[in-house]
């Protein structure tokens, strides 16, 4: 990953020497190639630590379809901060003959009660020495409506009162998958002749 952090900052610098060499041969005021300049730099900057800053996040994108569940960790929400929570999961992906076959990635997924008490248990069942497979699928839409009818129904919190304000997680649940943990299978092996 850092490669490709140089290669982007090196296709910003090509990009940026032929932009000045063309407009340094311009005919043009000298405060508008100073002000190209400054903003032609201030960009490659900003686009520096802007990918570096990526590395090692974990991604919020959609988790693999079948995968293999290396490790977790559940943040719970803080109604004090305003922080929602999130379940961040490392996994890697499972191919059709259940053998792993990607490189480990990390997931950060909206926080919900259920879905953390699923990843705490195959959390454990990872530290007694039994391998955990997962799934995930989309959110139907019966199942958002359903979301959302039991959201519809929490207590607002009262935001004048230090601590009381209200978590809202409606939103990033309706976005989430359903994401389901078993023990790990054995890899199919093709039938010996």
């Amino acid at each position: 990953m850092t490669a490709i952090v140089l290669a982007i900052c090196a296709a910003y610098v090509a990009l940026a020497v032929l932009l000045l060499s063309m407009g340094l041969s311009a005919r043009v005021a000298w405060w508008l190639k100073a002000g190209a300049i400054v903003v032609t730099s201030a960009f490659f900057v900003e686009a520096f630590f802007a990918t570096k800053s990526l590395l090692g996040w974990p991604g919020s994108g959609h988790l693999p379809a079948k995968f293999q569940l290396l490790w977790t960790r559940v943040v719970e929400p803080d109604a004090k901060s305003g922080e929602r929570g999130a379940v961040y999961l490392w996994v890697e992906e499972v191919d059709e003959n259940n053998v792993p076959s990607g490189t480990p990635r990390s997931y950060r997924l909206p926080y919900s009660r259920p879905l953390a008490d699923r990843t705490s248990k195959a959390r454990d069942e990872i530290m007694n020495g039994v391998p955990q497979e997962g799934t995930a699928d989309d959110i139907t839409a019966e199942d958002s409506q359903a979301l959302t009818k039991s959201t519809d129904n929490l207590p607002e919190g009262d935001s004048s009162q230090p601590g009381t304000s209200k978590i809202e997680m409606t939103e990033a649940l309706r976005q989430a998958q359903h994401v389901e943990f078993r023990a790990m299978g054995p890899p199919l092996l093709p039938p010996k002749p």
